[in-house]
């Protein structure tokens, strides 16, 4: 159709540029056919130029159009690898917090269970009275039990040993003896022989005898142990168990088992 046009309007063109329209010329049969010819062959010419024209257009068309082809299709590959990249990053990261979450929630589930046991099974608590002479010189050895949940004290040598690490609760009650014999009675909470604290007593001398009456003291401390640490009741004064009476008392327990 295109083509069809472009004849006509060269036909059209040629007419005029010759002189066809206008004046009416007169030419031979011969003169006539050739001008005919010459015609017909210069818009046969033009025409193939044209279409030849036409089809550079098309094919550039065409080329320009694979090419956006490619490039779009580049694009697209480009974005998925980022896409598919950025993906992958995620759930990398997704999965390193999931370990860590795992890792943590394992510590602490072992971290409960284990402060659980000590708390169920691992109750240390005791208080013995009856004060006497232990080991060594001027120490004490309480001998009666009241209590001894976990077995921890030892009556025969007047021995704390500890045996869940933690903070433990210690208290030392001294009432001294009642004779007028015993000027003053006193103690230390030791551990591992190094003393921490001391109860001590000494009535004011006088006419009225106030050292043949009965006087109490106390003394408490809170000490952090771990396992196999020895508290005794050292450094007694007024010949040890001589100096006190015999409800005098010791106690101790397991503030909080340390994890």
């Amino acid at each position: 159709m295109l083509a069809n046009i472009c004849i006509v309007v060269i036909l059209c063109y040629v007419r005029i540029a010759n002189g066809d329209i206008g004046e009416p010329k007169f030419y031979s049969k011969f003169d006539y056919d050739e001008k005919m010819l010459m015609k017909l062959l210069k818009i046969e010419d033009k025409v193939q130029k044209f279409e030849e024209f036409i089809n550079e257009l098309k094919a550039n068309h065409e080329k320009e159009k694979v090419e956006r082809g490619k490039l779009f299709d580049s694009e697209i590959e480009t974005f998925r690898e980022r896409t598919a990249e950025e993906v992958k990053k995620q759930q990398n990261f997704t999965e390193e917090v999931l370990g860590i979450l795992d890792d943590a929630k394992t510590k602490l589930d072992d971290a409960l269970e284990e402060k659980k046991s000590a708390q169920k099974g691992d109750i240390v608590a005791f208080t013995v009275t009856s004060p006497s002479n232990g080991a060594a010189t001027n120490s004490l050895a309480f001998t009666t039990v009241v209590t001894n949940e976990g077995n921890s004290y030892d009556t025969s040598t007047g021995r704390f040993t500890c045996s869940i690490n933690g903070l433990y609760y210690f208290s030392l009650h001294i009432i001294k003896k009642r004779s007028s014999s015993v000027d003053a009675s006193g103690c230390y909470i030791n551990l591992n022989g190094s003393s921490k604290v001391r109860a001590y007593i000494d009535p004011q001398d006088g006419s009225s005898g106030a050292d043949a009456g009965s006087y109490g003291v106390s003394n408490s401390v809170y000490l952090k142990l771990k396992a196999g640490d020895v508290i005794t009741i050292e450094n007694c004064g007024g010949g040890a168990a001589d100096a006190v009476e015999s409800w005098s008392s010791f106690s101790g327990y397991l503030d909080r088992p340390q994890i």
